[in-house]
């Protein structure tokens, strides 16, 4: 069996082209999808970036778009601009883009398999299983992840040409050597998750060039990207006066990091089962990828190392560590390969609080390790000449490999049905984590948006079930109402809003505007005054004068407190 398959994909162009093929039909049903979530932010409404002459500004006096701050990523900008002149608003040749680089980046996995797997068969294999693994779907169909997995594959760049420039006696070619610090600095300044790239080189030289050079030698080698990583963190403190995105839970170090252990055996799991896949995880009990006023207060407060899932997530990933261990005399690739998949889900550990706890594109470095690993444990599948239940082990082995290839590529299409539209993303989201409010809050507004506001109501019932004490799903279900043009029920929802935060300055004015509607006489002026009061508290100054004019203009109003 091994043998048919090793005359079947010795011509590496053959494997790539199976594999290209392959992944062409898993995605074929993304590229009319439209923009959604981050892409409005970064390409739809982004003034930025759509105008030439903001290109110094990329640069110098950068400033992320709005909803998306702590983000500082220079490099992104640019080809985010270049993308929006060549496609404009038309999605289509932006997921053009983004599979081929996401083929580009298979290329690069394909070259670096084969320079440590030294097989066709199982170069292929780590290939196969990295072009159709599912958790890499963000970074394909979402065309803002398209452009930060450029920055990964930057990453994948640069160290094929650290390890092609190694010589037997530990030597090192100084060309390719430049080329992999050009490519490191291309990737650590495009996207954030390249800032572990030094580490992960280090990795690489532990596992493979420890008794071939001394430990000074291998620190001078990565010296300049540690660097080069020092000086992103330091850009970015100074354009944007800090490095972080959110802070720890509750502001407790010991809480966060307990999340993320129960996380990284998640990020373990669901590379052998991506089966559930969605933006927002479960990660325990009341926690979830983002956004920690959706978590269950209580169930964040009442983490323990000592409780089962810490302790069983603790109990892997000690056993994957310690097999690592074991290995690194016998075989390092194995040790590598552990070392490189948990180096690189390390930016998204919350050592540095970045508000988001887990997520799929995190695993997008880090899967090389994971793939490599795969093509290695699959090849010896194939060599084995045992047989199990009268079967050949290595028959076995090439049903498992269909089977996988199968699962995934249908996976990946069923997984892109969910991004034809906001409402069956936002749904499927649901469905993947019932007990977000978040998520059925945010649904509800999308029903809102195309129209459906009855749905919208029940979404937003089904949220305040789980979150009593949210104003915001009130106010979000106000707009529902008055759609519905029950603006009796809108004013009761927008009161409610108002008891719970006795400062939501928009619930105030929304709320003086339903008044205004039913026809009342000086409640409307009373809950105006309040709405500009707060506004005005808030530091929203502008605010309140052009939503005071808007109001005045055109409910007619005869006075306007400016107080």
């Amino acid at each position: 069996m091994r043998t048919k398959f090793s005359k079947w994909f010795h011509n590496p162009w053959i494997s790539l082209g199976v594999i290209g093929l392959l992944t062409f039909l898993a995605y074929s049903n993304v590229f009319h999808n439209p923009f959604f979530m981050d892409d409005h932010d970064f390409i739809v409404d982004w003034s930025l970036v759509q105008d030439w002459n903001n290109m110094p500004q990329f640069f110098l006096g950068y400033a992320p778009p709005p909803g998306q701050e702590g983000v500082f990523s220079p490099v992104k900008t640019l080809i985010h601009a270049i993308n929006y002149h060549l496609f404009g608003l038309d999605p289509f040749g932006h997921h053009v883009f983004a599979f081929v680089n996401y083929l580009f980046s298979i290329v690069i996995v394909y070259k670096i398999g084969m320079f440590f797997l030294r097989d066709r068969l199982s170069t292929f294999l780590c290939a196969l299983l990295f072009a159709l693994h599912p958790v890499h779907i963000e970074y394909v169909s979402s065309l803002t992840g398209s452009v930060d997995a450029v920055g990964v594959n930057f990453m994948f760049v640069s160290f094929y040409f650290y390890i092609k420039g190694q010589s037997e006696d530990g030597g090192l070619d100084r060309k390719l050597y430049l080329l992999s610090l050009m490519f490191a600095l291309a990737a650590i300044y495009l996207h954030e998750l390249c800032i572990t790239l030094p580490v992960m080189f280090l990795c690489y030289d532990a596992c493979f060039l420890s008794k071939k050079i001394p430990y000074r030698k291998t620190f001078l080698r990565t010296l300049p990207l540690f660097l080069f990583s020092a000086s992103y963190v330091l850009a970015k403190y100074l354009t944007l006066g800090a490095i972080t995105r959110g802070h720890y839970l509750y502001d407790n170090f010991y809480l966060t990091m307990l999340v993320t252990v129960k996380a990284w055996a998640k990020y373990v799991y669901i590379s052998f089962f991506p089966v559930t896949l969605t933006f927002n995880h479960v990660i325990s009990k009341g926690i979830y990828s983002f956004d920690q006023d959706d978590f269950d207060r209580i169930s964040v407060l009442s983490q323990s190392i000592f409780d089962p899932q810490v302790l069983g997530s603790l109990f892997v990933l000690g056993c994957i560590g310690y097999f690592g261990f074991k290995s690194f005399k016998k075989n390092p690739l194995i040790t590598f390969c552990i070392g490189w998949f948990f180096i690189g889900v390390l930016p998204g550990a919350n050592i540095v609080p970045s508000g988001v706890y887990f997520a799929e594109r995190y695993l997008y470095p880090g899967s090389l390790g994971f793939c490599l690993l795969f093509g290695w444990s699959m090849n010896k599948l194939f060599q084995n000449k045992k047989r199990f239940l009268k079967i050949r082990v290595s028959t076995i082995a090439a049903l498992m490999t269909i089977m996988i290839t199968v699962y995934c590529g249908i996976r990946i299409w069923v997984r892109n049905l969910d991004g034809k539209t906001e409402m069956a993303l936002y749904e499927s989201a649901v469905r993947a984590n019932p007990k977000s409010a978040l998520m059925r809050t945010d649904l509800g507004i999308i029903y809102i948006r195309h129209q459906f506001p009855e749905k919208a109501v029940e979404s937003f019932k089904e949220a305040l079930k789980i979150r009593l004490d949210d104003p915001v799903i009130y106010f979000t279900m106000a707009d529902a109402y008055t759609v519905m043009g029950e603006n009796g029920k809108a004013k009761e929802a927008l009161k409610k809003a108002i008891v719970i935060d006795p400062h939501y300055a928009d619930a105030y004015y929304n709320l003086a505007g339903i008044c205004a509607v039913l026809g009342e006489v000086s409640t409307p002026w009373e809950y105006l005054d309040k709405s500009l009061y707060y506004y005005r508290e808030q530091g929203e100054n502008q605010k309140a004068d052009k939503y005071g004019r808007l109001f005045r203009g055109y409910f007619g109003a005869p006075y306007l407190s400016e107080e």
